[in-house]
């Protein structure tokens, strides 16, 4: 089959798509040169031109896909909103997001186990996600401090919400075999679970 390649595109972005693209259906360790030069439709010395090595597309490719993860959650969190409204909407960003792209958190995910000697450098390439946690931390402790929320472990709060939205999506076959739902019924577990994630930390945290 012929490849398309979108001749409105530079050649470099040509071959970042490309790039993307057996990056999320390999990974790092089984994607090789030759496939990414194949399915960007161009000789591999073009590719070595552009990018010498495999792991500094590989950089890019995965700074890219782990700063789109939380692209709208910082500025939600900056917001002059209170705070329970905050958390509502990072809910449903978070899980609107993963919906239309579940593949990303996989990923990074996999990518992380896979090649752990490379962690340090992943955590460098992330800094958006980065400072989610620690901005979202920051405004649970001022809660508290204000005495609008009850006092818990601001960090083990952030975990479990993050936790609560991305663990349907990691363990997505396991739950549709389980309740027996089709993609359509698990597509509606997730809409609706907006509202049952936010119920509950909500009620978790109110002072009664």
């Amino acid at each position: 089959m012929v490849k398309i390649v979108d001749k409105t595109k530079s050649t470099e972005e040509n071959i970042l798509v490309a790039a993307r693209e057996v990056f999320m259906k390999k990974g790092f360790s089984a994607a090789r040169m030759c496939d990414i030069a194949h399915e960007a439709n161009i000789n591999p010395a073009l590719l070595h031109y552009y990018f010498r090595k495999k792991d500094k597309l590989f950089d890019i490719i995965f700074k890219q896909e782990s700063n789109q993860f939380h692209a709208n959650i910082l500025s939600i969190l900056k917001s002059d909103l209170p705070f329970f409204e905050k958390v509502r909407q990072v809910i449903d960003a978070d899980i609107k997001k993963i919906s239309v792209t579940p593949y990303i958190p996989m990923f990074i995910l996999n990518e992380m186990h896979n090649n752990p000697s490379r962690n340090e450098q992943y955590a460098a390439a992330i800094p958006q996600q980065k400072e989610v946690f620690s901005v979202f931390i920051r405004l649970v402790e001022q809660e508290q401090k204000a005495g609008r929320i009850r006092q818990v472990c601001p960090k083990q709060f952030v975990i479990s919400l993050f936790g609560m939205i991305m663990f349907p999506f990691l363990a997505q076959p396991m739950i549709q075999a389980s309740l027996e739902v089709n993609q359509l019924q698990f597509n509606q577990i997730m809409e609706d679970r907006i509202q049952f994630i936010y119920d509950f930390f909500k009620k978790s945290l109110q002072i009664a």
